[in-house]
């Protein structure tokens, strides 16, 4: 298992920064999260390239920073903008042939699109993934707590009308937020997952550093290692709860054990 974070938990620092950061913590293993689209130019991906070589760390996914708007790009009524959208992710795919990596993470159509049945839903996504399958890169769908894949009804359907090849990034604090069962969604996704999302949580405290909370990091690990296709477990916290780097090196210590 490749045991690494994602430059997300350094937000909103820029990209070159967060690089640097994580490159001096000792991580090996990245997913970067895009802040703007400055940052998809080619002479900037050149520059994150030259930074992950400097400190032998290898980019696993990759983050979009409209993220929070694919409900508008992908899922409107106005059928003239998904065309354009796919289009527009382009340059996320052509960031990951730069970059070496794989899967472009995606949250989807908000939950509260009642109009967006889901096999709609997974056609707007299969033809995205389509898009990417030409540059050799997979769409990950994540469980986001307040998007339409965050629940199991809704992944139950996802599994029924997406592409095969389209890949699933599991978070633990989006499952917990969504008040979802970790397990009955690693359990319906497992010959799908690409990487996963871990942080901690206790009782309903989520997004903490992990070892900070209760969670039961042996069992999690065993179950993904024997039972999922997941390649990478990556550290993913909201920026307030680090107090200091240390938090990130000692917990990234503690999980060599899972490699």
């Amino acid at each position: 298992m490749k045991i690494g974070i994602s430059t997300g938990c350094f937000f909103p620092q820029e990209t070159l920064q967060a690089l640097e950061r994580a490159g001096k913590l000792g991580v090996k293993y990245l997913e970067i999260f895009f802040n703007t689209h400055s940052e998809l130019k080619e002479e900037y991906l050149l520059k994150i390239k030259e930074i992950t070589q400097k400190y032998g760390m290898q980019v696993v996914s990759i983050h979009p920073y409209t993220s929070a708007i694919e409900s508008f790009m992908f899922f409107s009524k106005f059928d003239y903008k998904l065309n354009d959208s796919v289009e527009l992710y382009e340059a996320y795919f052509k960031a990951c042939n730069i970059l070496g990596c794989k899967y472009v993470v995606m949250h989807g159509c908000l939950l509260a699109y009642d109009f967006m049945d889901m096999k709609t839903y997974c056609n707007n996504v299969n033809k995205l993934s389509r898009r990417a399958r030409e540059y050799g890169v997979y769409i990950s769908q994540e469980n986001v707590y307040n998007f339409k894949c965050g629940y199991i009804k809704n992944i139950e359907e996802f599994l029924k009308y997406a592409d095969k090849d389209i890949k699933f990034t599991f978070d633990i604090k989006q499952a917990v937020k969504a008040r979802q069962s970790i397990y009955k969604i690693l359990d319906l996704t497992k010959d799908r997952i690409s990487h996963v999302h871990i942080s901690d949580y206790t009782g309903r405290k989520h997004s903490l550093v992990p070892f900070d909370g209760n969670f039961n990091f042996d069992r999690f690990f065993r179950y993904i290692n024997n039972n999922t296709t997941a390649e990478a477990a990556l550290v993913e916290l909201y920026s307030p709860v680090i107090k200091d780097d240390i938090q990130i090196a000692n917990a990234l210590q503690k999980l060599k054990k899972y490699e």
